[in-house]
Protein backbone atom coordinates (compact mmCIF):
# COMPACT_ATOMS: atom_id res chain seq x y z
CA UNK A 1 0.00 0.00 0.00
CA UNK A 2 1.08 3.41 -1.27
CA UNK A 3 1.43 6.15 1.86
CA UNK A 4 0.96 9.54 -0.01
CA UNK A 5 1.06 12.54 2.51
CA UNK A 6 -0.62 16.17 1.33
CA UNK A 7 1.32 18.79 3.01
CA UNK A 8 -1.30 21.40 3.41
CA UNK A 9 -0.24 24.75 3.68
CA UNK A 10 3.52 23.59 2.42
CA UNK A 11 4.51 26.64 0.64
CA UNK A 12 3.16 29.16 3.26
CA UNK A 13 4.57 26.87 5.76
CA UNK A 14 7.58 26.99 4.27
CA UNK A 15 7.97 31.03 3.81
CA UNK A 16 7.44 31.52 7.37
CA UNK A 17 9.56 28.71 9.52
CA UNK A 18 11.76 26.11 6.54
CA UNK A 19 13.08 24.03 9.12
CA UNK A 20 9.64 23.29 10.76
CA UNK A 21 7.94 22.64 7.36
CA UNK A 22 11.05 20.54 6.36
CA UNK A 23 10.55 18.37 9.75
CA UNK A 24 7.02 18.30 8.94
CA UNK A 25 7.49 16.03 5.76
CA UNK A 26 10.72 14.01 7.70
CA UNK A 27 8.16 13.25 10.21
CA UNK A 28 5.38 12.27 7.68
CA UNK A 29 8.31 9.96 6.00
CA UNK A 30 8.71 8.36 9.44
CA UNK A 31 5.13 7.47 9.58
CA UNK A 32 5.38 5.79 6.83
CA UNK A 33 4.35 7.79 3.60
CA UNK A 34 6.13 7.08 0.56
CA UNK A 35 5.18 10.12 -1.43
CA UNK A 36 5.22 13.75 -0.22
CA UNK A 37 2.81 16.21 -2.25
CA UNK A 38 4.17 19.87 -1.45
CA UNK A 39 0.94 22.11 -1.78
CA UNK A 40 0.31 25.74 -2.49
CA UNK A 41 -2.94 25.26 -0.42
CA UNK A 42 -3.63 29.32 -0.92
CA UNK A 43 -2.39 29.85 -4.25
CA UNK A 44 0.27 32.45 -3.62
CA UNK A 45 3.21 31.10 -4.30
CA UNK A 46 4.99 32.91 -7.05
CA UNK A 47 7.01 30.26 -9.99
CA UNK A 48 10.36 31.07 -8.74
CA UNK A 49 9.25 30.68 -5.10
CA UNK A 50 7.81 27.64 -5.74
CA UNK A 51 11.08 26.05 -8.05
CA UNK A 52 13.26 27.40 -5.13
CA UNK A 53 11.51 25.96 -2.65
CA UNK A 54 10.92 22.35 -4.51
CA UNK A 55 14.93 22.14 -5.08
CA UNK A 56 15.45 22.57 -1.07
CA UNK A 57 13.08 19.78 -0.92
CA UNK A 58 14.77 17.72 -3.13
CA UNK A 59 18.02 18.48 -1.58
CA UNK A 60 16.94 17.01 1.66
CA UNK A 61 14.74 14.42 0.87
CA UNK A 62 16.66 13.20 -2.62
CA UNK A 63 14.99 9.52 -3.22
CA UNK A 64 11.59 10.61 -2.16
CA UNK A 65 8.81 10.91 -4.89
CA UNK A 66 7.53 14.53 -5.10
CA UNK A 67 4.07 15.63 -6.00
CA UNK A 68 2.46 18.56 -6.59
CA UNK A 69 -1.07 20.44 -5.34
CA UNK A 70 -1.29 24.05 -6.99
CA UNK A 71 -4.30 26.30 -6.24
CA UNK A 72 -4.69 28.84 -8.67
CA UNK A 73 -5.06 32.10 -6.28
CA UNK A 74 -2.28 34.55 -7.87
CA UNK A 75 -3.52 32.44 -11.09
CA UNK A 76 -0.07 30.41 -11.84
CA UNK A 77 -1.39 26.87 -10.72
CA UNK A 78 -0.37 25.19 -14.54
CA UNK A 79 2.59 27.59 -14.55
CA UNK A 80 3.62 26.46 -11.27
CA UNK A 81 2.45 22.70 -11.31
CA UNK A 82 4.80 22.04 -15.03
CA UNK A 83 7.86 23.75 -13.31
CA UNK A 84 7.68 21.47 -10.42
CA UNK A 85 7.77 18.33 -12.98
CA UNK A 86 11.12 20.58 -14.50
CA UNK A 87 12.90 20.00 -11.10
CA UNK A 88 12.09 16.51 -10.37
CA UNK A 89 8.12 16.17 -9.22
CA UNK A 90 6.61 13.13 -10.96
CA UNK A 91 2.75 13.33 -9.03
CA UNK A 92 0.47 16.26 -10.72
CA UNK A 93 -3.01 16.85 -8.18
CA UNK A 94 -5.22 19.03 -10.36
CA UNK A 95 -8.67 19.29 -11.65
CA UNK A 96 -10.63 19.06 -14.86
CA UNK A 97 -10.98 22.47 -16.59
CA UNK A 98 -9.44 23.78 -12.83
CA UNK A 99 -12.96 23.65 -10.31
CA UNK A 100 -12.16 24.03 -6.85
CA UNK A 101 -12.86 26.27 -4.15
CA UNK A 102 -12.37 30.02 -4.53
CA UNK A 103 -10.31 30.58 -7.66
CA UNK A 104 -9.65 27.18 -8.47
CA UNK A 105 -7.09 24.39 -8.83
CA UNK A 106 -4.56 23.72 -11.05
CA UNK A 107 -6.45 22.48 -14.52
CA UNK A 108 -5.42 19.15 -16.05
CA UNK A 109 -7.27 20.29 -19.41
CA UNK A 110 -3.75 22.36 -19.84
CA UNK A 111 -1.59 20.11 -17.49
CA UNK A 112 -1.94 16.90 -19.69
CA UNK A 113 -1.41 18.52 -23.23
CA UNK A 114 1.52 20.89 -21.96
CA UNK A 115 3.12 17.67 -20.26
CA UNK A 116 2.62 15.25 -23.25
CA UNK A 117 2.80 17.31 -26.22
CA UNK A 118 5.14 19.88 -25.21
CA UNK A 119 7.34 17.97 -22.69
CA UNK A 120 7.16 14.32 -24.10
CA UNK A 121 5.71 12.76 -20.93
CA UNK A 122 2.98 10.36 -21.41
CA UNK A 123 0.32 10.50 -19.25
CA UNK A 124 -2.71 9.39 -20.65
CA UNK A 125 -2.96 5.93 -22.72
CA UNK A 126 -2.27 6.61 -26.05
CA UNK A 127 -5.16 8.37 -28.55
CA UNK A 128 -6.50 9.61 -24.84
CA UNK A 129 -5.82 12.81 -25.52
CA UNK A 130 -7.93 13.06 -28.56
CA UNK A 131 -10.97 12.79 -26.03
CA UNK A 132 -9.98 15.78 -23.82
CA UNK A 133 -12.22 18.26 -24.68
CA UNK A 134 -15.15 15.54 -24.60
CA UNK A 135 -14.30 14.73 -21.33
CA UNK A 136 -13.97 18.78 -20.54
CA UNK A 137 -17.40 19.42 -21.87
CA UNK A 138 -18.80 16.41 -20.20
CA UNK A 139 -17.40 17.39 -16.80
CA UNK A 140 -18.78 21.05 -17.23
CA UNK A 141 -22.17 19.61 -18.03
CA UNK A 142 -21.89 17.61 -14.86
CA UNK A 143 -20.81 20.59 -12.82
CA UNK A 144 -23.82 22.52 -14.24
CA UNK A 145 -21.27 25.15 -16.01
CA UNK A 146 -20.65 26.51 -19.25
CA UNK A 147 -17.92 25.60 -21.25
CA UNK A 148 -14.92 27.72 -21.15
CA UNK A 149 -14.39 28.52 -24.55
CA UNK A 150 -11.14 30.57 -24.05
CA UNK A 151 -9.14 27.63 -22.41
CA UNK A 152 -6.44 26.60 -23.62
CA UNK A 153 -6.42 23.24 -25.73
CA UNK A 154 -10.14 22.31 -24.71
CA UNK A 155 -11.84 25.59 -25.51
CA UNK A 156 -13.55 26.61 -29.06
CA UNK A 157 -11.44 29.34 -29.39
CA UNK A 158 -7.80 27.86 -28.62
CA UNK A 159 -7.01 26.91 -32.10
CA UNK A 160 -9.22 29.40 -33.92
CA UNK A 161 -7.64 32.14 -35.95
CA UNK A 162 -8.18 35.57 -37.73
CA UNK A 163 -5.40 35.99 -39.63
CA UNK A 164 -5.56 38.53 -42.64
CA UNK A 165 -3.35 40.23 -44.75
CA UNK A 166 -0.35 42.62 -43.54
CA UNK A 167 -1.22 46.28 -45.90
Amino acid sequence: MEVIYDAEHFFDGYKANPAYALKTLQAALEGGASRLVLCDTNGGTLPSELVAIVDEVHREFPEVPLGIHAHNDSGVAVANSILAVEHGVTHVQGTFNGYGERCGNANLCAIIPNLELKMGYQCLLPGALTRLTTLSRLVAELANQAPDERQPYVGRSAFAHKGGRAH
